[in-house]
Protein backbone atom coordinates (compact mmCIF):
# COMPACT_ATOMS: atom_id res chain seq x y z
CA UNK A 1 0.00 0.00 0.00
CA UNK A 2 1.37 3.44 -1.17
CA UNK A 3 2.05 6.27 1.40
CA UNK A 4 -0.04 8.40 -0.70
CA UNK A 5 -2.96 6.10 -0.20
CA UNK A 6 -6.09 5.59 1.58
CA UNK A 7 -7.01 6.94 4.82
CA UNK A 8 -8.14 3.25 6.10
CA UNK A 9 -4.10 2.76 6.55
CA UNK A 10 -3.45 6.57 8.17
CA UNK A 11 -3.06 5.40 12.07
CA UNK A 12 -0.15 3.08 11.23
CA UNK A 13 1.65 2.31 8.04
CA UNK A 14 1.68 5.78 6.67
CA UNK A 15 3.29 6.92 9.51
CA UNK A 16 6.13 4.11 9.55
CA UNK A 17 6.86 4.91 5.58
CA UNK A 18 6.74 8.64 6.94
CA UNK A 19 9.62 7.38 9.35
CA UNK A 20 11.50 5.90 6.71
CA UNK A 21 11.40 8.78 4.34
CA UNK A 22 12.48 10.68 7.29
CA UNK A 23 15.61 8.30 8.51
CA UNK A 24 16.48 8.09 4.34
CA UNK A 25 16.86 12.18 4.64
CA UNK A 26 18.86 12.47 7.58
CA UNK A 27 21.07 10.00 6.94
CA UNK A 28 22.06 11.85 3.56
CA UNK A 29 22.30 14.71 5.70
CA UNK A 30 24.95 13.16 8.08
CA UNK A 31 27.63 13.92 6.54
CA UNK A 32 27.62 17.54 6.90
CA UNK A 33 25.55 17.21 10.21
CA UNK A 34 29.03 15.45 11.69
CA UNK A 35 30.87 17.74 9.96
CA UNK A 36 28.88 20.73 12.00
CA UNK A 37 28.46 18.79 14.62
CA UNK A 38 32.43 18.19 15.37
CA UNK A 39 33.75 21.35 14.49
CA UNK A 40 31.13 24.08 15.73
CA UNK A 41 28.43 24.37 19.00
CA UNK A 42 25.73 24.53 15.90
CA UNK A 43 24.00 20.95 17.31
CA UNK A 44 25.82 20.34 20.73
CA UNK A 45 23.41 22.04 23.11
CA UNK A 46 19.97 20.95 21.28
CA UNK A 47 20.77 17.23 20.42
CA UNK A 48 20.04 15.27 23.53
CA UNK A 49 16.40 17.54 23.57
CA UNK A 50 15.78 16.90 19.65
CA UNK A 51 16.27 13.09 20.10
CA UNK A 52 13.87 13.34 23.68
CA UNK A 53 16.52 13.02 26.38
CA UNK A 54 16.13 15.73 29.01
CA UNK A 55 18.01 16.04 32.31
CA UNK A 56 16.89 15.52 35.70
CA UNK A 57 16.03 18.69 36.54
CA UNK A 58 14.04 19.22 33.36
CA UNK A 59 12.27 15.84 33.98
CA UNK A 60 11.23 17.32 37.17
CA UNK A 61 10.27 20.68 35.67
CA UNK A 62 7.57 18.60 33.09
CA UNK A 63 6.15 17.17 36.10
CA UNK A 64 5.41 20.01 38.16
CA UNK A 65 4.05 21.56 35.38
CA UNK A 66 1.72 18.85 34.33
CA UNK A 67 -1.05 19.46 32.58
CA UNK A 68 0.92 22.35 30.57
CA UNK A 69 -0.81 24.10 27.00
CA UNK A 70 2.18 23.38 24.76
CA UNK A 71 2.83 25.97 22.10
CA UNK A 72 5.67 25.56 19.40
CA UNK A 73 6.93 27.99 17.17
CA UNK A 74 9.32 27.50 14.78
CA UNK A 75 12.23 30.21 14.83
CA UNK A 76 12.42 33.79 15.54
CA UNK A 77 9.38 35.53 13.45
CA UNK A 78 6.61 33.15 14.71
CA UNK A 79 7.53 33.11 18.10
CA UNK A 80 7.21 37.43 17.91
CA UNK A 81 4.34 36.78 16.02
CA UNK A 82 2.95 34.31 18.94
CA UNK A 83 4.17 36.31 21.91
CA UNK A 84 0.62 38.54 22.49
CA UNK A 85 -1.17 35.65 22.15
CA UNK A 86 0.41 33.82 24.79
CA UNK A 87 0.99 36.55 27.13
CA UNK A 88 -2.99 36.95 26.82
CA UNK A 89 -3.00 33.46 27.42
CA UNK A 90 -1.18 33.58 30.81
CA UNK A 91 -3.17 36.75 31.87
CA UNK A 92 -6.59 34.72 31.27
CA UNK A 93 -5.51 31.38 32.75
CA UNK A 94 -2.73 31.80 35.43
CA UNK A 95 -2.56 28.45 36.23
CA UNK A 96 -2.06 27.34 32.95
CA UNK A 97 1.71 26.36 32.94
CA UNK A 98 3.35 26.91 29.62
CA UNK A 99 5.79 24.61 27.64
CA UNK A 100 7.20 26.92 24.47
CA UNK A 101 9.23 24.55 21.81
CA UNK A 102 11.11 25.91 19.39
CA UNK A 103 13.44 24.49 16.44
CA UNK A 104 15.80 26.82 16.26
CA UNK A 105 18.50 28.51 18.95
CA UNK A 106 17.74 31.81 18.10
CA UNK A 107 13.98 31.19 18.37
CA UNK A 108 14.58 29.81 21.58
CA UNK A 109 16.80 33.00 22.56
CA UNK A 110 13.71 34.97 21.54
CA UNK A 111 11.54 33.38 23.43
CA UNK A 112 13.64 33.87 26.80
CA UNK A 113 14.03 37.18 25.50
CA UNK A 114 10.68 38.29 25.19
CA UNK A 115 8.72 35.70 27.63
CA UNK A 116 11.06 36.94 30.88
CA UNK A 117 10.66 33.87 33.63
CA UNK A 118 8.28 32.20 31.36
CA UNK A 119 10.83 31.84 28.71
CA UNK A 120 12.82 29.17 30.90
CA UNK A 121 10.01 26.86 30.14
CA UNK A 122 11.35 26.49 26.32
CA UNK A 123 12.54 23.68 25.06
CA UNK A 124 13.51 22.32 21.08
CA UNK A 125 11.15 20.50 19.38
CA UNK A 126 11.99 16.51 19.51
CA UNK A 127 13.02 15.41 16.01
CA UNK A 128 9.16 14.29 14.19
CA UNK A 129 9.72 9.92 14.33
CA UNK A 130 7.37 8.26 16.64
CA UNK A 131 9.13 6.82 19.04
CA UNK A 132 10.37 10.69 20.13
CA UNK A 133 7.24 11.68 20.05
CA UNK A 134 5.80 9.40 21.99
CA UNK A 135 8.48 9.67 24.75
CA UNK A 136 8.19 13.44 24.98
CA UNK A 137 4.20 13.16 24.77
CA UNK A 138 4.66 10.94 27.65
CA UNK A 139 6.65 13.07 29.67
CA UNK A 140 5.14 16.34 28.85
CA UNK A 141 1.59 15.17 28.98
CA UNK A 142 -0.20 18.92 27.70
CA UNK A 143 -3.00 19.88 28.06
CA UNK A 144 -3.89 20.96 24.67
CA UNK A 145 -0.98 21.64 21.70
CA UNK A 146 -0.99 24.98 19.69
CA UNK A 147 1.06 24.72 16.43
CA UNK A 148 1.89 27.93 14.73
CA UNK A 149 1.91 28.92 10.91
CA UNK A 150 2.31 25.58 8.55
CA UNK A 151 3.96 23.37 11.23
CA UNK A 152 2.41 20.41 10.48
CA UNK A 153 4.71 17.73 12.22
CA UNK A 154 2.85 14.16 11.46
CA UNK A 155 4.32 12.01 14.32
CA UNK A 156 3.77 14.96 16.92
CA UNK A 157 0.16 15.39 15.90
CA UNK A 158 -0.58 11.94 16.15
CA UNK A 159 1.14 11.25 19.45
CA UNK A 160 -0.72 14.48 20.58
CA UNK A 161 -3.80 13.09 18.84
CA UNK A 162 -3.06 9.63 21.07
CA UNK A 163 -2.81 11.23 24.27
CA UNK A 164 -6.06 13.21 24.13
CA UNK A 165 -4.31 16.50 23.67
CA UNK A 166 -6.60 18.91 21.43
CA UNK A 167 -4.44 20.15 19.06
CA UNK A 168 -4.80 23.66 16.65
CA UNK A 169 -3.31 25.12 13.88
CA UNK A 170 -2.56 28.96 15.05
CA UNK A 171 -2.21 31.90 12.54
CA UNK A 172 -1.88 29.22 9.68
CA UNK A 173 -0.93 29.79 6.07
CA UNK A 174 0.09 28.05 3.69
CA UNK A 175 2.31 29.76 0.96
CA UNK A 176 2.21 28.80 -2.81
CA UNK A 177 5.06 26.79 -2.84
CA UNK A 178 4.24 24.53 0.71
CA UNK A 179 0.88 24.09 -0.98
CA UNK A 180 2.24 22.96 -4.08
CA UNK A 181 4.23 20.29 -2.02
CA UNK A 182 1.33 19.22 0.22
CA UNK A 183 -0.56 18.70 -3.13
CA UNK A 184 1.35 15.99 -4.23
CA UNK A 185 0.71 14.33 -0.82
CA UNK A 186 -3.08 15.24 0.07
CA UNK A 187 -4.61 11.57 -0.02
CA UNK A 188 -1.76 10.70 2.74
CA UNK A 189 -1.92 14.38 4.82
CA UNK A 190 -5.54 14.48 5.07
CA UNK A 191 -5.56 12.01 7.85
CA UNK A 192 -2.91 13.97 9.73
CA UNK A 193 -4.91 17.16 9.61
CA UNK A 194 -8.26 14.85 10.25
CA UNK A 195 -6.06 14.65 13.84
CA UNK A 196 -6.22 18.83 14.60
CA UNK A 197 -9.53 19.87 16.34
CA UNK A 198 -9.02 23.14 15.06
CA UNK A 199 -7.59 25.62 12.08
CA UNK A 200 -7.11 29.18 12.56
CA UNK A 201 -6.07 30.47 9.25
CA UNK A 202 -4.16 33.92 8.58
CA UNK A 203 -6.67 34.30 5.62
CA UNK A 204 -9.97 32.95 3.14
CA UNK A 205 -7.03 32.28 0.79
CA UNK A 206 -5.46 30.14 3.21
CA UNK A 207 -8.67 28.86 4.80
CA UNK A 208 -9.18 27.29 1.41
CA UNK A 209 -5.99 25.81 0.60
CA UNK A 210 -6.19 23.71 3.99
CA UNK A 211 -9.46 22.89 3.15
CA UNK A 212 -8.43 21.76 -0.13
CA UNK A 213 -6.23 19.40 1.24
CA UNK A 214 -8.04 17.76 3.24
CA UNK A 215 -8.86 19.47 6.61
CA UNK A 216 -12.77 19.84 7.55
CA UNK A 217 -14.57 22.87 6.79
CA UNK A 218 -16.45 23.20 9.79
CA UNK A 219 -12.69 23.01 11.63
CA UNK A 220 -11.48 25.83 9.90
CA UNK A 221 -11.87 29.87 11.12
CA UNK A 222 -10.06 32.95 9.11
CA UNK A 223 -8.57 34.82 12.53
CA UNK A 224 -6.51 37.34 10.74
CA UNK A 225 -2.96 37.29 11.01
CA UNK A 226 -1.13 37.88 14.47
CA UNK A 227 1.42 39.99 13.20
CA UNK A 228 -0.93 42.61 12.97
CA UNK A 229 -0.85 42.35 16.43
CA UNK A 230 2.96 41.92 17.55
CA UNK A 231 3.61 45.41 18.24
CA UNK A 232 0.84 47.10 20.01
CA UNK A 233 3.81 49.68 21.98
CA UNK A 234 5.43 51.45 20.33
CA UNK A 235 8.84 52.46 21.26
CA UNK A 236 8.85 55.78 23.02
CA UNK A 237 10.82 58.85 21.69
CA UNK A 238 13.34 58.60 24.22
CA UNK A 239 14.11 54.81 23.67
CA UNK A 240 14.91 55.74 20.18
CA UNK A 241 16.97 58.31 20.82
CA UNK A 242 18.90 56.37 22.96
CA UNK A 243 19.20 53.52 20.30
CA UNK A 244 20.54 56.28 17.52
CA UNK A 245 23.31 57.05 20.03
CA UNK A 246 23.74 53.17 20.57
CA UNK A 247 24.34 53.40 16.41
CA UNK A 248 26.17 56.54 17.05
CA UNK A 249 24.04 58.10 14.77
CA UNK A 250 24.05 61.68 14.34
CA UNK A 251 20.70 64.42 14.30
CA UNK A 252 20.79 64.48 10.71
CA UNK A 253 21.56 61.08 9.29
CA UNK A 254 19.14 59.29 6.99
CA UNK A 255 18.70 55.75 8.01
CA UNK A 256 17.83 53.05 5.06
CA UNK A 257 17.42 49.85 6.71
CA UNK A 258 17.81 46.41 5.16
CA UNK A 259 15.85 43.56 7.31
CA UNK A 260 16.45 39.85 7.11
CA UNK A 261 18.62 39.97 4.13
CA UNK A 262 19.65 36.90 1.92
CA UNK A 263 23.02 36.33 -0.42
CA UNK A 264 22.06 37.89 -3.56
CA UNK A 265 20.79 40.97 -1.41
CA UNK A 266 23.48 41.94 0.25
CA UNK A 267 25.89 43.08 -2.82
CA UNK A 268 23.05 44.46 -4.74
CA UNK A 269 21.90 47.07 -1.34
CA UNK A 270 26.17 47.98 -1.03
CA UNK A 271 25.87 48.60 -4.62
CA UNK A 272 23.01 50.88 -4.66
CA UNK A 273 24.81 52.72 -0.96
CA UNK A 274 27.76 53.28 -2.92
CA UNK A 275 25.68 55.31 -5.67
CA UNK A 276 23.62 57.15 -3.19
CA UNK A 277 26.03 58.27 -1.43
CA UNK A 278 26.97 61.23 -3.73
CA UNK A 279 23.83 62.56 -3.27
CA UNK A 280 23.08 61.81 -0.03
CA UNK A 281 26.48 62.15 2.43
CA UNK A 282 24.76 61.57 5.20
CA UNK A 283 23.31 58.36 4.54
CA UNK A 284 23.59 55.51 6.76
CA UNK A 285 23.25 51.61 5.92
CA UNK A 286 21.65 48.86 8.40
CA UNK A 287 21.89 45.51 7.05
CA UNK A 288 20.43 42.84 9.01
CA UNK A 289 20.67 39.59 7.47
CA UNK A 290 18.52 36.69 8.15
CA UNK A 291 21.30 34.36 9.06
CA UNK A 292 23.65 35.79 11.46
CA UNK A 293 26.86 33.97 10.03
CA UNK A 294 26.31 36.09 7.08
CA UNK A 295 27.80 38.71 8.67
CA UNK A 296 31.14 37.68 7.89
CA UNK A 297 30.39 37.70 4.34
CA UNK A 298 28.31 41.21 4.24
CA UNK A 299 31.84 43.02 5.63
CA UNK A 300 34.15 40.84 2.66
CA UNK A 301 32.02 42.47 0.24
CA UNK A 302 31.97 46.08 1.67
CA UNK A 303 35.83 45.47 1.75
CA UNK A 304 35.59 44.71 -2.15
CA UNK A 305 33.28 47.55 -2.72
CA UNK A 306 35.62 50.24 -0.37
CA UNK A 307 32.02 50.72 1.58
CA UNK A 308 33.01 51.42 5.60
CA UNK A 309 31.34 49.20 7.78
CA UNK A 310 31.33 48.03 11.57
CA UNK A 311 28.99 45.37 13.40
CA UNK A 312 26.15 46.11 15.79
CA UNK A 313 28.07 44.01 18.21
CA UNK A 314 31.12 45.94 18.87
CA UNK A 315 29.62 49.03 18.38
CA UNK A 316 28.02 48.21 22.24
CA UNK A 317 31.51 47.47 23.40
CA UNK A 318 32.73 50.57 21.96
CA UNK A 319 35.37 48.49 19.85
CA UNK A 320 34.09 50.36 16.52
CA UNK A 321 35.34 53.33 14.80
CA UNK A 322 35.94 54.68 11.27
CA UNK A 323 39.98 55.55 11.52
CA UNK A 324 40.41 59.23 10.42
CA UNK A 325 42.47 58.39 7.46
CA UNK A 326 40.19 55.33 6.45
CA UNK A 327 39.86 55.75 2.51
CA UNK A 328 36.49 54.09 2.65
CA UNK A 329 33.01 55.85 2.37
CA UNK A 330 29.82 55.44 4.20
CA UNK A 331 28.79 53.70 6.53
CA UNK A 332 27.20 50.57 7.15
CA UNK A 333 26.13 48.73 9.98
CA UNK A 334 25.61 45.10 10.13
CA UNK A 335 22.98 43.91 12.75
CA UNK A 336 24.56 41.07 14.19
CA UNK A 337 22.49 40.61 17.22
CA UNK A 338 19.36 38.70 17.91
CA UNK A 339 15.58 40.28 18.39
CA UNK A 340 17.11 44.04 17.67
CA UNK A 341 15.44 44.27 14.11
CA UNK A 342 12.51 45.58 14.85
CA UNK A 343 13.55 48.68 17.08
CA UNK A 344 15.92 49.57 14.47
CA UNK A 345 12.88 49.90 12.21
CA UNK A 346 11.93 52.66 14.54
CA UNK A 347 14.97 54.56 13.46
CA UNK A 348 14.74 54.30 9.63
CA UNK A 349 14.05 56.81 7.25
CA UNK A 350 13.08 53.69 4.59
CA UNK A 351 13.07 50.48 5.07
CA UNK A 352 13.79 47.31 2.60
CA UNK A 353 12.68 44.16 3.65
CA UNK A 354 14.82 41.03 2.30
CA UNK A 355 13.46 37.84 1.00
CA UNK A 356 11.96 39.22 -1.62
CA UNK A 357 14.58 40.51 -4.32
CA UNK A 358 15.73 36.32 -4.35
CA UNK A 359 13.42 33.46 -4.25
CA UNK A 360 12.79 32.93 -0.99
CA UNK A 361 9.20 34.21 -0.21
CA UNK A 362 9.78 37.70 1.38
CA UNK A 363 9.81 38.34 5.40
CA UNK A 364 7.83 40.37 7.64
CA UNK A 365 6.44 43.61 6.41
CA UNK A 366 3.94 44.47 9.07
CA UNK A 367 6.67 45.24 11.71
CA UNK A 368 8.24 48.56 9.71
CA UNK A 369 5.11 49.14 9.07
CA UNK A 370 3.91 49.11 12.61
CA UNK A 371 6.59 52.21 13.06
CA UNK A 372 4.79 54.73 9.97
CA UNK A 373 7.63 54.01 7.33
CA UNK A 374 7.57 53.49 3.64
CA UNK A 375 7.85 49.90 3.25
CA UNK A 376 9.83 48.12 0.05
CA UNK A 377 10.41 45.05 -0.87
CA UNK A 378 10.90 42.73 -3.91
CA UNK A 379 8.43 40.66 -6.25
CA UNK A 380 8.72 37.11 -4.56
CA UNK A 381 7.14 37.96 -1.60
CA UNK A 382 4.74 35.00 -1.78
CA UNK A 383 4.46 34.55 2.15
CA UNK A 384 3.44 38.09 3.01
CA UNK A 385 1.33 38.05 -0.27
CA UNK A 386 -1.69 39.50 1.26
CA UNK A 387 0.09 41.96 3.31
CA UNK A 388 1.94 42.85 0.26
CA UNK A 389 -1.24 43.94 -1.02
CA UNK A 390 -2.89 45.49 1.63
CA UNK A 391 0.37 47.65 1.58
CA UNK A 392 0.88 48.48 -2.29
CA UNK A 393 -2.78 49.01 -1.96
CA UNK A 394 -2.82 51.70 0.79
CA UNK A 395 0.27 53.49 -0.63
CA UNK A 396 2.50 52.51 2.25
CA UNK A 397 4.56 49.34 0.26
CA UNK A 398 6.31 49.40 -3.00
CA UNK A 399 6.57 46.69 -5.06
CA UNK A 400 10.55 46.73 -6.96
CA UNK A 401 11.47 44.25 -9.83
CA UNK A 402 15.16 44.68 -9.74
CA UNK A 403 18.16 46.62 -8.04
CA UNK A 404 18.04 49.12 -10.19
CA UNK A 405 13.74 50.38 -9.41
CA UNK A 406 14.95 49.53 -5.89
CA UNK A 407 17.90 51.95 -6.05
CA UNK A 408 14.69 54.68 -7.94
CA UNK A 409 12.73 53.87 -4.94
CA UNK A 410 14.88 54.88 -2.04
CA UNK A 411 16.28 58.08 -4.48
CA UNK A 412 12.83 59.23 -4.79
CA UNK A 413 11.12 58.64 -1.53
CA UNK A 414 14.90 60.44 0.06
CA UNK A 415 14.36 63.41 -1.88
CA UNK A 416 10.03 63.51 -0.60
CA UNK A 417 9.58 64.09 2.48
CA UNK A 418 5.58 64.77 1.81
CA UNK A 419 5.47 61.24 0.66
CA UNK A 420 7.49 59.31 2.67
CA UNK A 421 5.66 61.04 5.87
CA UNK A 422 2.32 60.04 3.90
CA UNK A 423 3.52 56.55 2.89
CA UNK A 424 4.62 56.24 7.00
CA UNK A 425 0.78 57.50 7.86
CA UNK A 426 -0.72 54.81 5.45
CA UNK A 427 1.61 51.98 6.58
CA UNK A 428 -0.16 52.50 10.92
CA UNK A 429 -3.33 53.15 9.71
CA UNK A 430 -3.28 49.94 7.77
CA UNK A 431 -1.73 47.65 10.83
CA UNK A 432 -3.97 49.56 13.18
CA UNK A 433 -7.42 48.44 10.76
CA UNK A 434 -6.45 44.86 10.66
CA UNK A 435 -5.42 43.99 14.55
CA UNK A 436 -7.33 41.74 16.34
CA UNK A 437 -6.16 38.37 15.54
CA UNK A 438 -5.28 37.67 19.04
CA UNK A 439 -8.55 38.12 20.20
CA UNK A 440 -10.18 35.93 18.07
CA UNK A 441 -7.61 32.96 18.32
CA UNK A 442 -8.21 33.11 22.21
CA UNK A 443 -11.91 33.51 21.80
CA UNK A 444 -11.09 29.61 19.12
CA UNK A 445 -8.75 28.33 21.91
CA UNK A 446 -11.36 28.64 24.68
CA UNK A 447 -14.43 27.58 22.66
CA UNK A 448 -12.62 24.56 20.93
CA UNK A 449 -9.87 23.47 22.54
CA UNK A 450 -10.21 23.89 26.43
CA UNK A 451 -13.52 22.96 26.20
CA UNK A 452 -13.39 20.24 23.26
CA UNK A 453 -16.59 19.36 23.50
CA UNK A 454 -18.33 22.56 21.84
CA UNK A 455 -19.89 21.72 18.36
CA UNK A 456 -17.68 23.30 15.40
CA UNK A 457 -19.19 25.95 13.16
CA UNK A 458 -16.58 26.92 10.83
CA UNK A 459 -15.29 27.69 7.96
CA UNK A 460 -18.85 26.67 5.57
Amino acid sequence: MSLLQSQNVSSKAPLWLYDLLLLGFCLGQMPRFLFEYFTTTKYKEDLRQRLGIYSPALRRQFRNLQPAAWIHAVSVGEVVAATPLIRELSARYPDFPLIISTVTRSGRQMVKKSLGPQGDQSIFLPFDFQWITERVMRLIQPRFLLLTETEIWPNLIHSAARHKAPIMLVNGRISSRSYQRYRLVRSWLRPVLDKIRVFGMQSDRDATRIISLGADPKRVFVTGNLKFDQAASRISPLEQESLAQGLRLSADAALLVAGSTHRGEEEVLIGIYRQLLSQFPNLALLIAPRYLPQAQAIEALCRQAGVYCERKSLLLQGQSLKPADSQKVGRLIILDTIGELSKMYSLATVVFVGGSLVPVGGHNLLEPATYGKPVLFGPYIDNFRQISELLKGCGAGFEVKSGQELKAKIEELLQDRAARDQAGRAAWRAVEENRGATGKTIDLIERYVIKPESKLVGYE
